[in-house]
């Protein structure tokens, strides 16, 4: 039976094919997510910036050749804080943070 895990929504819950559609499974411990992501962050570095069609700013931000997130801003990537974050299918989104506003994320498997 396959699972899909919903990025969204009640944490924990997430959605499989099948009968009785929903499960509850237990949700990543946030400590644990903010010590891997500064972790990460301390070893990450920015790639080239571009810019979309409406003018937003899009930095890349690699970890060991990958490309693991972005940010909308420009900001030394050691220095942001670490948000919200949400877990699916995928790995987990974590927010990274700057003055209270969200001015990127990256991706942790």
């Amino acid at each position: 039976m396959e699972v899909v895990k919903m990025p969204f929504g009640v944490p924990g819950w997430k959605w499989k094919v099948g009968k009785f559609g929903y499960t509850v499974e237990n949700e990543p411990n946030y400590e644990e997510i903010k010590a891997k992501a500064k972790e990460v962050l301390s070893r990450t570095t920015k790639g080239i910036a571009w810019r979309g069609h409406c003018g937003s700013l899009h930095i890349p931000l690699v970890f060991e050749g990958q490309i693991i997130g972005e940010l909308w801003e420009d900001a030394d990537p050691k220095e942001v804080e670490i948000g919200a974050y949400w877990f699916g299918k995928w790995g987990i989104k974590v927010q990274l943070v700057k003055d209270g506003r969200v001015i990127g994320f990256i991706w942790l498997a």
